[in-house]
């Protein structure tokens, strides 16, 4: 990763124009939505992704720590199949 240097000027109503090259190479868009915060006397702002709410559960630690743990799981061969619901449901009360 190469750190370019920009030189911005505050404006009137403290507004800040990010620069052309960093917006395309962020997919920064007019409406999204930047987390701004200070770290050792410097200002950092990252891009975010908002997540519906009804999403949000997916990108938890721990729904993220099952999903690995599950990909694992069938990249291993540790998996079972079943014929029918009924095999199933047998299956899942062991």
């Amino acid at each position: 990763m190469s750190i370019t240097s920009h030189k911005i000027f505050v404006q009137k109503r403290n507004l800040i124009s990010l620069p052309r090259d960093i917006r395309e190479q962020l997919n920064i868009n007019e409406g999204d939505v930047l987390d701004v915060r200070m770290a050792d006397n410097k200002i950092i702002i990252e891009p975010m992704k908002l997540v519906p709410s009804t999403q949000a559960y997916f990108w938890s630690e721990t729904t993220q720590n099952d999903m690995l743990e599950a990909k694992n799981d069938v990249d291993s061969g540790n998996v079972r199949e079943f014929n029918t619901i009924n095999e199933f449901l047998d299956g899942i009360k062991q």
